[in-house]
């Protein structure tokens, strides 16, 4: 019996090649882009579980008011860990790291110039009981205490391969910024699923005295304390002492209203709050939607399977009366046909593999991943296929197989069973809306990401970002100390004299930038304290950048402030008109300095965010950045020409540049990833989808041939016979939409509420979406239809 079930499988499958071939192609796709997305969203899911007591590791972040709400921060004072150890014995150990980016790292030569490394990432200074607490394998060197002593280092072993050839590092030396460390240990390289990924860690103790000196008063996001807990029962009562922690040592009366709390270990990758080490959050609600996506792709294959098996049960009729004729009962009816589905889900399911492995070569790149199957280390990969393959032969099997089984025999033999009077062809209606509702949603919310993008793309800043290059400063000034300060000063005063430049300015940041600093103030007149975002700068700033005076005067080119610019609203947020604020005198920081001009608002940040109180003033000790607005038609000769002298300024380091307009367009990088995505999958849904419409108009055409010969030997029109073909699947279109639509505003509206700044979701938008798929469901259908109403009605009058 089973031999017989296998020849006829097969044999079906050659039989009805063209509607095998579709039902595979989109099974196949399917199962390719459900395969790609477990892989992701497992490998999101998976960040930093490896850990061992992972349950018991917890991180200390802050809240506090600003102006525009609470503000959240995963930075603490440097001086809160040991505060920490000593109020709460329920932690069993308090780490404290301090994070760097963008380093530069010097591996000194016996003999010649030393070696220089730029690096994105990487460099933390960290304690040596971090190693207590995370699962970060040392595999040889001081186990203990490599970190306890200062000018102490641990370095991976790829890093170790990297800088110095080999793998076993212990005693060479690393340079990063003036300080040398000694390599004390060797540790496994950090895996890609990590929000600690550590390549080189400097032990703190080497600036603990001097990052401590400003104690309570200052937080930097990349500054945080992490506890093991000695029993998880003991996170309530920690839970319910940190606000008599925080106001012992910020005071009753603190102005920001901060309160420290505790988020586990397990929750910061999915909170995008706080940031991590890694740069990189995924919301929880990402990572369902990825789910959700996999499924809704499997779906829509599976309703190709189910139309198109359901519209050839006409031709299988036949079959099924001998068959019950001679004895068959239903039950074996409906395995022969779940046998044949299983049959066609296993070669989609081997094909997908080969489709997937192709997809990762490209997907991996393009979002800075590492993933791949490994199908002798990952038996999920293997559980992941098996209940796939099982689930689209049973979804797509079981409803064909019980429409062909229950035909009656006697109506099958005398071939009375008709397309349209069977039981399939609402539910084949019905699948076909399905599928429309699904493509038509998928082109809505890729239109709508495209034009959120755009809009970022094109929103005016309040400030000029165009041919502007941004350098790095790697020496930081000091104010009475001539070298660093006049080397910087000296490199910027050249750079305008270079042909090409227009203008040069020293700051900690451009206008714009990931990189703020905050604090709190008094002004005159106001009792209350205020908070502010400040941006250090030189008197070149407010013209190379185009911000406009509203009210006063530009600050002075000094290398300390002398008073103060302000933002319009700033002006609001104090309760000052711009007129009014000029002359007003800040209290901050133990100075007592005038505001002396008012500038236009501007972005400090990304359009997530609301525009900030913002206040500009000279400080060279805090310069980072040398900007530089260039002619356009002489970009490369400007290059060209800084790139030796700012190596001669910095021989030390690695001369870098970015365009500013890039840096920005960094900022929605995880947007522009995920607007591609949903474009990649808007695609294939659409493609599924047309292969479907594709399989069925074929199908009708062939039902019709005889029909249409008689249309037209009486004197129907080619366009009247495609009209005829379209006309229905016009109609489940709008029915499409009509669902679609609001399902896609409404989600689409909940998303792009995360940002301060975005477009609204008009009626344009969905009428793009409807006319795009009208446009390619009546190119698919029509290609068909008109190729049947061009056909000789001779042949198609001889047709059986």
């Amino acid at each position: 019996m089973l031999k017989n079930y296998l020849k006829t499988a097969f044999r079906t499958l050659i039989r009805q090649g063209g509607s095998s071939m579709i039902n595979i192609a989109g099974l196949t796709m399917g199962i390719t882009c459900s395969l790609v997305l477990f892989l992701l969203v497992r490998h999101l899911s998976s960040f930093d579980n490896f850990h061992s007591k992972r349950d018991r590791v917890f991180r200390v972040v802050n809240e506090s008011q600003g102006n525009q709400g609470r503000n959240y921060s995963a930075g603490v004072p440097s001086v809160l860990p040991d505060a920490f150890q000593l109020d709460f014995p329920e932690a069993e150990e308090v780490t404290f790291l301090s994070y760097r980016s963008g380093s530069t790292i010097i591996i000194p030569q016996r003999t010649g110039e030393p070696k220089l490394y730029s690096e994105e990432a990487g460099t933390v200074f960290a304690q040596s009981n971090f190693f207590k607490i995370f699962d970060h394998a040392i595999v040889s060197g001081e186990k203990q205490n490599a970190l306890d002593d200062p000018n102490k280092a641990i370095i991976s072993k790829r890093w170790a391969m990297k800088f110095f050839g080999k793998e076993d590092a212990l005693g060479e030396v690393v340079k990063v910024t003036d300080k040398e460390y000694k390599i004390a240990a060797i540790m496994e390289d950090p895996p890609n699923n990590t929000d600690f990924p550590f390549d080189l860690m400097l032990s703190y103790s080497t600036i603990k005295s001097k990052n401590e000196a400003s104690g309570w008063n200052s937080i930097w996001s990349d500054e945080q304390c992490y506890f093991l807990l000695k029993n998880h029962d003991d996170l309530a009562r920690i839970e319910s002492k940190m606000p008599a922690f925080t106001a012992k040592y910020l005071g009753k009366e603190d102005p920001n209203k901060t309160q420290y709390t505790i988020q586990p270990l397990s929750e910061l990758h999915y909170d995008d709050r706080y940031g991590t080490f890694s740069y990189n959050t995924t919301s929880k609600n990402i990572l369902v939607a990825l789910s959700v996506i996999a499924m809704i792709l499997i779906l829509t294959a599976c309703i190709n399977f189910i139309n198109l098996a359901t519209a050839e049960a006409i031709k299988r009729s036949k079959e099924v009366g001998i068959r019950k004729t001679l004895g068959s009962t239903r039950g074996q009816l409906i395995r022969q046909f779940l046998g044949e589905t299983t049959i066609v889900a296993l070669i989609a399911t081997l094909a997908s593999l080969a489709a997937a492995q192709l997809a990762l070569t490209f997907l991996n790149p393009f979002l800075d991943l590492q993933l791949r199957l490994d199908f002798v280390h990952d038996p999920m990969l293997w559980l992941f296929l098996i209940l796939v393959t099982a689930t689209i032969a049973l979804l797509s099997g079981l409803y064909p197989a019980f429409i062909v089984s229950g035909y009656n025999p006697v109506l099958a033999l005398k071939n009375l069973i008709s397309n349209k009077n069977s039981s399939g062809y609402n539910m084949r209606r019905a699948l076909v809306v399905t599928q429309f509702i699904i493509s038509q949603f998928f082109i809505f919310g890729t239109i709508i990401l495209i034009n959120q993008m755009e809009y970022f793309r094109n929103k005016d800043l309040g400030f000029k970002k165009d041919a502007i290059i941004i350098v790095p400063i790697p020496e930081q000034g000091e104010l009475g100390v001539s070298g660093p300060s006049t080397k910087m000063r000296t490199l910027r005063d050249e750079v305008r004299r270079m042909p090409g430049v227009t203008e040069a300015s020293l700051s900690r940041s451009p206008p714009s930038s990931g990189n703020v600093s905050m604090t709190t103030l008094n002004i005159e007149g106001k009792e209350d304290h205020f908070g502010t975002q400040v941006k250090p700068i030189d008197g070149q700033y407010v013209d190379l950048f185009g911000l406009h005076l509203i009210a006063g005067h530009n600050i002075a080119d000094l290398d300390t402030a002398q008073g103060f610019l302000v933002n319009e609203k700033f002006c609001s947020t104090v309760g000052y008109t711009p007129d009014n604020a000029v002359g007003k005198i800040i209290t901050m920081w133990g100075r007592h300095l005038p505001i002396v001009g008012v500038v236009n608002d501007f972005h400090t940040v990304s359009l997530r965010e609301p525009i900030e109180a913002t206040l500009l003033m000279n400080n060279i000790s805090s310069y980072e950045t040398l900007s530089i607005q260039v002619d356009l038609t002489q970009v490369q000769h400007v290059i060209d020409q800084l790139k030796p002298r700012w190596q001669a300024t910095y021989s030390e380091y690695i001369f870098d540049y970015q365009f500013l307009d890039q840096q920005i367009a960094e900022f929605y990088e995880s947007e522009n990833r995920m607007s591609g995505l949903l474009g990649i999958f808007s695609s294939i849904a659409i493609f599924i989808g047309c292969l479907g419409l594709f399989g069925l108009a074929t199908f009708l055409a062939n039902q019709k041939t005889k029909e249409i010969g008689v249309r037209k030997v009486l004197g129907a029109s080619v366009n009247s016979i495609v009209f005829l073909f379209s006309a229905e699947y016009v109609k489940l279109i709008f029915i499409g939409f009509i669902i679609s639509a609001p399902l896609a505003w409404y989600i689409m509206n909940g998303f792009l509420e995360e940002f301060t700044y975005r477009i609204e979701i008009g009626p344009g938008i969905f009428l793009l979406g409807l006319i795009s798929t009208l446009l390619i469901a009546t190119l698919t259908v029509g290609y068909r239809s008109f190729r049947s109403a061009t056909a000789n009605p001779a042949n198609s009058l001889r047709s059986e």
